[in-house]
C-alpha cells in the first residue's frame, strides 16, 4: 500500500495505490468477471444493483448507475486489457482510478491506483484504508465466484 499527498502543476492531491490477492483464480477468469463494466454489484457485494444508462457499455464515456451504500455512479470508463479507468466517484472533487487483475503467485491481485482531490471528512490514510478493504472485498469476492464456484 503506497499514497502520498502533495499537488504539483496540476496533479491530484491525493494518491496512491492498494493491492489484494485473490486465491485461485487466474488473471483471465478474474477479468471475465471484473471487465463488465456493469457487473460491480457482483463484485461489490454492498451494491444492490449497477445498470447502464449511457453510451455503450466499457466504451469511453459510458455512465452506469449503482445503487447501495458504496455508490459510484457516473463513472467513464475504457478497458485496457485487464484494466479499467474510472472518472468520477468517490468525493465531490476530481478522481481517477485505475483497477487492474495481475499475476501472482497465488492466483491474481486486484490493484487499484488512485489520484483524488481530497475527500472532505477523510484523511489520505482513512481514504486508502477504505480502498483496500473494498480492493479486499472484491478479492474475496472473486475467490467465491470463480473458486467456490466451480
Amino acid at each position: 500500500m503506497a499514497h502520498g499527498s502533495g499537488r504539483e502543476g496540476g496533479v491530484l492531491a491525493w494518491r496512491g495505490s492498494v493491492r489484494a490477492v485473490a486465491a485461485g483464480p487466474s488473471p483471465d477468469a478474474a477479468w471475465a468477471l471484473l471487465g463488465d463494466f456493469c457487473s460491480l454489484h457482483r463484485w461489490v457485494p454492498s451494491l444492490s444493483t449497477c445498470r447502464l444508462v449511457e453510451g455503450a457499455a466499457g466504451r469511453p464515456g459510458c455512465v452506469r448507475h449503482c445503487a447501495g451504500p458504496v455508490n459510484m455512479a457516473a463513472a467513464a470508463a475504457a478497458d485496457l486489457g485487464r484494466r479499467r479507468r474510472r472518472r468520477g466517484g468517490p468525493g465531490s472533487g476530481s478522481y481517477r482510478a485505475t483497477v487492474q487483475v495481475e499475476p501472482d503467485p497465488a492466483g491474481c491481485a486486484v490493484a487499484w491506483s488512485f489520484e483524488a482531490d481530497p475527500v472532505q471528512g477523510w484523511t489520505l490514510d482513512g481514504f486508502v484504508g477504505f480502498l483496500h478493504k473494498l480492493a479486499r472485498g472484491v478479492a474475496g469476492r472473486l475467490e467465491e465466484e470463480i473458486v467456490g464456484g466451480s
